[in-house]
């Protein structure tokens, strides 16, 4: 498929869904009563099934041997969805950082056809959040004045970085972010990771289950350990270190979010281990954490917390990111 349309490898069912009981359940059920809108909105973070379910959604309406409402996964339907062949199931995603305009206006030809195989068509429109705003204006118009026989399924992170009037015609289903619980058991059991790696690592995802299944981990705890040890080591007494340590995290922009996540879970870490030790997130550094919070208050502890909450906000709100780690720097050392 061409203009930024493709499809995506469909690899579950329903059945597979990792603890996201609730959306399923609906889905399922309107899948039972046959009533079924013709735009979703799936909201919630990253990593906790939106697209999958999707996926799931797609493959279990076309299905041609449904095991009660889920796809059987068998049949030539379910393996053109799985292998992403099915002229029915369309998937659209940031060309870049934006869905554009020249996307969507592909997607309107070709929802001037009936499907071609399936009872139904449908539209798969992944972070929906990338939408500018002509895509959004075309988006909008299908809805309104929706096609027989499709199913417009959006995803996004949440119902705010939308057009109010596209959220408006949409049926909303919000996915919850999973429990460190289940993504530890999820991790141990399908990547053998022992109990102190798993925890750690479920807890630093902040409920993306997609995120944790992603990482190395190995890689991924010497990168966290390194980090750690430069935050911990800082100090006041040269301005120097301090402007190049925010100066290297600004220009790994990819992985400025989870560094400042880890710089975070330190802060807090420091802050459980006066409070509430067993709430401690890096419970193998427990020695490092308790001879850094020594001296601290709770009062102090709180600060820094809100010194990297402040730079996360900031940057998200897409203000200078060398200056707003700068600050937090300042803030965190002085």
């Amino acid at each position: 498929m061409s203009g930024g349309l493709k499809a995506r490898r469909v690899d579950m069912k329903f059945e597979s869904i990792i603890a996201q009981e609730r959306p399923i359940r609906f889905l399922t059920q309107m899948l039972r009563k046959g009533s079924i809108p013709h735009a979703m909105l799936f909201t919630g973070i990253d990593g906790v099934g939106k697209q999958t379910t999707a996926r799931a959604l797609g493959m279990a309406l076309n299905c041609l041997s449904p095991v009660g409402v889920s796809a059987c996964g068998k049949c030539p339907s379910c393996q053109k969805v799985s292998s992403g062949a099915h002229p029915d199931m369309t998937t659209i995603q940031p060309e870049g950082a934006f869905i554009k305009i020249d996307q969507v206006r592909a997607l309107s030809r070709q929802l001037r056809f009936a499907p071609l195989e399936g009872k139904w068509r449908v539209v798969i429109i992944n972070d929906a959040q990338a939408m500018n705003l002509e895509a959004s204006n075309a988006v909008l118009k299908i809805l309104e004045e929706p096609p027989k026989g499709t199913v417009i399924i959006l995803t996004a992170s949440q119902t705010a970085d939308l057009l109010p009037t596209i959220v408006s015609r949409c049926q909303q289903i919000a996915f919850r972010p999973i429990s460190y619980e289940k993504i530890t058991q999820v991790l141990e059991e399908m990547r053998g990771l022992d109990g102190e790696t798993a925890t750690t690592l479920a807890l630093s995802t902040k409920g993306s289950l997609g995120k944790a299944l992603s990482v190395n981990e190995e890689k991924w705890t010497a990168w966290r350990a390194h980090l750690v040890e430069q935050i911990a080591s800082l100090s006041i007494g040269s301005i120097q270190p301090v402007l190049a340590f925010a100066d290297a995290l600004a220009r790994d922009k990819d992985r400025l979010a989870d560094a400042l996540d880890v710089i975070m879970a330190w802060f807090r870490d420091l802050l459980m281990c006066k409070v509430c030790p067993q709430r401690v997130i890096n419970q193998n550094l427990m020695a490092k954490i308790e001879e850094a919070s020594q001296g601290r208050s709770v009062n102090e502890l709180l600060e820094k917390v809100a010194a990297v909450l402040g730079a996360q906000t900031a940057i998200s709100q897409n203000s200078n990111v060398r200056l707003a780690l700068e600050v937090m720097m300042m803030r965190l050392l002085r």
